[in-house]
């Protein structure tokens, strides 16, 4: 150790020299000689030859300062840190040195160093612990090294020097290896295309021109780095040497994968890999080391079917939800796969399926390639199990020429390739002569556009280009199928110049105009229904997947044809949906629906078969001869219900139609897709008939400008008016909508309000509210216009002491509990359950005077003639709200409201409406805090006393705030901080709205970080002292007295149900005016 001890005090002799000169230098240049010097006199006592190589232009191109090579294998990289700073990335305070360690931490082997401190780190987690020189080698050079400094040093960069990358055992863990490297090289490669002059911007520029025109620069570095990582793993994969160089990898792939090999020589220009030559040399060190033989005998069945979607959730698990990538379980793309053979084989007379010579597929999001090669080898099957293993070959040869599949994105695309080559191969089959039919190609782009003429080097990617455009433009396929990307984008203010919007040529068609393309099909229909609000859900890709299916199949070669796609469900019922349900109607002869369920979200909680919250379902729609437009689908409807493994076995079964019970659904053109049954239930009228007008409960779209307490509010728009005019605009949280510099006109007033920018700090808010924030919950608001994206005109000029509102899910599921709850204060959008919020606001007046009621002309009158006697509107909402606020309406007609849309029954008999509204009227007193409805004799704004105290009063002191609460069911008592109240009943403590806990939401919202997302710095400020035990008394008491009328309102609606009822035939229909006062939107958003 004294020769090693001998060595670093040279190395700090050397140091503490440079570091005496009297003159400026760059700190880390001084360190790059002694540095290296010190890896290369190690790397020869430990019999290694070691190469040191500095970059000039490291911090510009961010790359670390040193690249180190053993036995010219680049092995790791040095970070030099200027002295005093440390190798600890945790503690850097400059933000280039965090946003430098956010890059580096995807290395396998690096330290950082600043000639005092040493550390080893392996894909950004520590791999020893800091050595720490004994002195500061600055000043006291070769003294500052100590034996023991010997020992530690050589422990450190013996294992960094001796590394090797760890050879996978499993696809999981090659994804997992990968995925760093490749996020690396894309952030070098941004960082490159910073530079306009450099190599690789012009590599982007011929990218865009010949393969895809509108790239920004994250999805050139994104194609970029999958493109090199998935060409090299390719050529291991074809067992290319383990050097793994440029030429050589591409040789390797050329007569299998041409594309990949072309885009792979263009993209590998030397001029351009010296610029970013850190990550594309770990890359090829790191494949090199992948066994083949090794990772097919660790992997069950196909060790390539989930690779992508492991790849992507490390790589970037951002894109991986913006793309869907979420790969579709084998049994759900088996159980597609034979419902649609079926029709092939018994419809189209297309014997064996999928490899008949007529049937030609597609899959137009084909992701690693499962379904094509799903459909592959359910033709092999059926052809092997009536003819024989020989006709194997020439099924496959015939296939590799009908399927096709395209891919957007590079990795799964190389991997699809890869895949479906092997199968066709392995079969005995012949490669059709420009390979197999999978393109990189972005599906949604335009069929027509001509591609661009191509330089000699780009030859290749013109000729793919052309290929997928006669596709698109001219096969007749038979059959998409497949699982295409569902995501609807949300695009932030700040992004909106920089964001492309989706849905290409499907929603701009060839002018390039918002509702130019195919895509108005679906929209317009929402106009004649008075639905446009709803229109902004059609905008997802699910949706423009399939109005691109629905035209390839039927409507660009006149169809026949079949489409089944697993989507998210939101398009069976939602109202935004309704015309493309229209367009499929119109469509289809038969459309035959597997809801699948899985919304984690929702009131009604259940298993997905996916790693994703939102709820999907498989669709098979298939026509067989000539359009019918004017007949609408036979719609067959099913529901796949239990656990993930429940549902993926009972798919896993499916080798035909008759293999699941079918039930007929609604048949209006826009009718939801879902089974309807011959209960008096479908008979009654639908609560929005009788009360025509609901509105979207207010939009912040910030969560600051409301509050728990008036004070609260007052703080914080005090703190944004003290702020500069760029801080402004970070604390408002800056929209489309809003912005410190926009000028808004009150619309109660019509007074023109002053920018917030313009505003002089100490001026007052314009006025704060009591505000209906979620069902039981009254907090305050800044009703100013200039913070409000969506502040709802018609409600607010309606709003007065007499209004009141109903919200409830009235074009979403319900679920346990009531289905409606009232409010005094104007609701916010999501009021009733915290989320799903929609047009759910039913407001009893349409203005402000209650002069005019929101109910359908006629209705009084039908209700006065029937009973004897006048009826007001007080009396329907009243009778109304005692029907839907009792649990036992949803119990009793749970299946019924799994299509959106509650129905009210109405008696026929004076006695039991008048019973029936005066519980209503108390639920409405109780439900208001005493606001609304106040029996005589009472006080407005007293809620009656219940049974439950407070014990011990949590006390007010600010270092006393509440910071949790918690419930003790044998004690009945509930604890909020070191307050405590009781008795608590359970079913108060668990009261819920379709999910959503009220009083646990209640106080939780009321803690010392409260709940609930953030929007802004302003949020930070909270309630210093705890002031709510009256509030939550009041809030226990309502809910008690709530729990106690269940059981009368359970035996009166059991009343109302027993007798005779008005059907929805016996009620005048509402008109258009009737159902208006909305806000008018443009239909194209």
């Amino acid at each position: 150790m004294k020769s090693v001890q001998k060595d670093l005090q040279k190395f700090a002799q050397d140091v503490k020299g440079k570091f005496s000169l009297p003159i400026d230098f760059h700190p880390e240049d001084q360190l790059k000689g002694p540095v290296s010097y010190l890896f290369k006199i190690f790397g020869e006592k430990i019999g290694l030859a070691v190469e040191a190589a500095t970059e000039v232009r490291a911090e510009q191109l961010g790359r670390p300062d040193i690249g180190i090579a053993v036995r010219s294998l680049l092995t790791g990289h040095v970070e030099l840190k200027a002295p005093g700073k440390g190798a600890d990335p945790e503690k850097f305070k400059n933000k280039s040195d965090r946003e430098q360690w956010e890059r580096f931490k995807n290395l396998p082997n690096l330290i950082y160093t600043d000639a005092n401190d040493w550390a080893l780190y392996r894909t950004g987690q520590s791999a020893s612990k800091i050595v720490r020189l004994s002195g500061d080698v600055t000043i006291a050079g070769a003294a500052a090294i100590a034996p023991a400094d010997a020992h530690s040093i050589w422990a450190l960069l013996n294992d960094f020097l001796r590394w090797e990358p760890i050879v996978p055992a499993s696809p999981t863990a090659l994804a997992k290896m990968l995925a760093p490297l490749c996020r690396l090289l894309r952030d070098d490669v941004l960082t490159a295309l910073e530079i306009p002059e450099s190599h690789i911007s012009l590599l982007a520029a011929d990218w865009r021109k010949y393969l895809f025109p509108d790239a920004g620069d994250l999805q050139f570095a994104d194609a970029y780095a999958q493109t090199l990582t998935y060409t090299l793993l390719l050529a291991r994969l074809a067992a290319a040497g383990e050097s793994l160089s440029i030429p050589q990898a591409v040789s390797a792939i050329r007569p299998a994968h041409r594309l990949l090999a072309y885009s792979l020589k263009v993209l590998g220009d030397d001029d351009a890999l010296e610029e970013i030559k850190t990550p594309v040399s770990l890359l090829q060190r790191v494949i090199g080391a992948v066994d083949p033989a090794a990772l097919a005998r660790k992997a069950k069945g196909d060790p390539w079917l989930y690779f992508y979607e492991y790849f992507l959730a490390e790589y970037d698990p951002k894109m991986r939800k913006e793309r869907g990538v979420y790969y579709t379980p084998v049994e759900v793309v088996q159980a597609q796969v034979s419902l649609a053979a079926q029709l092939l084989e018994e419809r189209f007379e297309a014997d064996y399926g999928f490899v008949n010579p007529n049937v030609i597929t597609l899959d137009p999001a084909a992701g690693t390639g499962t379904y094509i090669l799903a459909a592959l080898q359910h033709g092999f099957d059926r052809i092997e199990q009536e003819k024989g293993p020989g006709m194997r070959a020439q099924a496959a040869t015939q296939a590799a020429e009908n399927i096709h599949a395209f891919e957007l994105l590079v990795g799964p695309y190389a991997v699809a390739h890869l895949r479906l080559t092997r199968e066709i191969l392995a079969a005995g089959g012949q490669l059709p002569r420009d390979g197999v039919h999978v393109y990189l190609t972005d599906t949604l782009e335009s069929p027509f556009t001509p591609p661009p003429q191509t330089e000699a080097l780009y030859r290749e990617l013109g000729e793919e280009y052309k290929r997928a455009q006669r596709i698109k433009a001219g096969a007749p396929v038979l059959v998409v199928i497949g699982n295409p990307p569902y995501d609807r984008q949300q695009i932030e203010a700040a992004d909106a110049a920089l964001v492309r919007r989706k849905g290409g040529w499907v929603r701009y068609g060839e002018g390039g105009g918002e509702g130019e393309g195919i895509f108005r099909d679906f929209l317009e229909p929402l106009k004649a229904l008075g639905w446009g609000v709803h229109a902004k859900n059609l905008y997802n890709d699910y949706v423009y997947f399939w109005r691109w299916a629905l035209w390839k199949v039927f409507e660009h070669k006149g169809g026949p044809g079949i489409v089944s796609f697993i989507t998210a469900s939101s398009y069976l019922r939602g109202p935004g949906f309704a015309g493309l349900r229209q367009v499929m109607r119109q469509t289809f002869d038969d459309l035959w629906i597997i809801d699948l369920e899985g919304d984690n979200l929702g009131a009604r909680k259940t298993e997905n078969v996916f790693a994703i919250q939102t709820p999907v379902a498989i669709a098979v729609g298939v026509r067989c001869g000539a359009p019918r437009p004017e007949t609408a689908a036979a719609v067959h409807y099913t529901r796949v219900t239990g656990t993930e493994e429940e549902k993926l076995h009972a798919l896993s079964q499916v080798r035909r139609f008759a293999d699941l019970p079918w039930r007929v659904c609604l048949s209006g053109w826009t009718d939801p897709l879902l089974p309807t049954s011959d209960k008096p239930y479908w008979h009654w009228p639908l609560v929005t008939d009788i009360f025509p007008w609901q509105e979207n409960g207010l939009q912040f779209k910030r969560t600051w400008p409301i509050g728990e307490t008036y004070e609260v509010l007052e703080y914080r728009w005090d703190r944004l008016l003290k702020e500069s005019a760029e801080k402004r605009g970070l604390l408002l949280r800056e929209t489309e909508a809003r912005n410190i510099s926009k000028v808004m006109t009150d619309p109660l007033t019509g007074k023109q309000l002053f920018s917030i920018s313009r505003l002089k700090p100490g001026e007052p808010a314009k006025v704060t509210i009591r505000y209906a924030y979620r069902s039981f919950d009254r907090q305050w608001a800044l009703m100013d216009i200039r913070l409000c994206d969506r502040p709802r005109p018609s409600l607010l000029k309606a709003h007065s002491h007499h209004q009141v509102y109903l919200t409830s899910l009235l074009t979403n599921v319900l679920g346990e509990g009531p289905s409606a709850v009232a409010a005094a204060n104007i609701p916010d959008l999501d009021h009733f359950r915290g989320s799903f919020g929609g047009a759910h606001v039913i407001p009893l007046w349409r203005d402000a005077a209650a002069t005019a009621a929101n109910l359908t002309a006629g209705v009084l009158d039908l209700l006065a003639r029937a009973y004897g006697r006048p009826v007001t509107p007080p009396d329907l909402f009243a009778y109304a709200y005692a029907v839907l606020a009792s649990p036992e309406y949803v119990q009793r007609f749970w299946d019924e409201l799994s299509i959106p849309g509650p129905r009210l029954p109405v008696t026929k008999i004076a006695a039991l409406f008048a019973a029936a509204a005066d519980l209503g009227r108390r639920l409405l007193w109780l439900h208001t805090y005493g606001e609304r409805f106040v029996p005589p004799g009472h006080k407005p704004g007293r809620v009656p006393p219940g049974q439950a105290r407070c014990l011990n009063g949590t006390p007010a002191a600010p270092e006393k705030y509440p910071e949790t609460f918690s419930y003790d069911e044998g004690g009945r008592q509930l604890r909020v901080g070191d307050g405590r109240f009781g008795p608590v009943r359970p079913a108060v403590w668990a009261f819920s709205v379709s999910g959503f806990k009220a009083l646990q939401s209640w106080l939780a919202y009321r803690m010392k970080k409260g709940a609930g997302k953030k929007s802004s710095e302003l949020d930070r400020i909270r309630p210093e002292r705890w002031v709510f035990d009256a509030e939550l008394l009041d809030l226990l008491w309502v809910l008690e007295h709530t729990v106690d009328l269940w059981p009368t309102l359970a035996q009166v609606l059991g009343d109302i149900l027993a007798g005779d009822l008005f059907t929805a035939a016996d009620f005048p229909a509402p008109s258009p005016a009737e159902r208006g006062m909305k806000e008018t939107k443009p239909l194209f958003e």
